[in-house]
């Protein structure tokens, strides 16, 4: 093999171990795995609290959430694009209400060799300047995932770019108790790609 053909391989390791600690933040692939998996715990355990949106009856025969597998592909940095002007929207809701919003950012990746392009809000009433908010729904909702997409939560970096992590994706409240009200995604974060990881659909009904 060629000293320029080796030279290359290890630029391309090089810049792939970059990468990766830059999205993992300095942890290491079971670092992460154990996080990801101690976060689901949690959850489950709030499921059972007070605030949980299960019915009483449900708590009883609750065990816990279902998810993929964490996968650590898809946790993806993508291009943000800033919105110049950051109106307020009103986002429909399940229950007929709309919820307030501020458009905040567009997210530019690829999965899959598809470019996909997400609308990012931020929640006209939280207080934190730097939490973002995404709501989408992709080809596994309706089967795998809950029919009215999934949300995550998004924290801005103050650079042109942000991390996606999938695995970290949730139902909304209204998927375990159509009493509450959740922002429906907009048509423009609709995935034309499946997105197998974070939260599937609960089965204990």
């Amino acid at each position: 093999m060629k000293k320029s053909t080796i030279f290359g391989i290890l630029i391309v390791l090089l810049l792939g171990v970059t990468v990766f600690n830059f999205l993992t933040v300095g942890e290491s692939p079971k670092t992460y795995l154990e996080r990801i998996e101690t976060e689901r715990k949690e959850k489950d355990r709030r499921m059972l609290a007070s605030s949980s949106p299960l019915l009483e009856d449900e708590k009883k025969i609750f065990t816990n959430l279902n998810y993929y597998p964490v996968d650590p592909t898809y946790k993806i940095l993508a291009r943000l694009v800033d919105i110049k002007r950051k109106t307020p929207v009103y986002i429909p809701t399940t229950t007929g209400e709309e919820e307030k919003y501020i458009l905040h950012s567009y997210a530019e990746f690829e999965i899959d060799g598809k470019p996909q392009r997400l609308l990012l809000y931020k929640d006209w009433d939280d207080l934190n300047p730097r939490r973002l908010f995404l709501m989408f729904a992709d080809d596994t909702s309706g089967d795998d995932t809950y029919g009215g997409g999934r949300y995550m939560d998004l924290i801005e970096s103050n650079t042109n770019s942000i991390v996606l992590d999938f695995n970290t994706a949730y139902n909304p409240y209204c998927h375990f108790n159509p009493e509450y009200s959740c922002p429906i995604p907009p048509a423009e974060n609709l995935m034309n790609v499946p997105i197998k990881a974070g939260e599937k659909l609960y089965k204990n009904f």
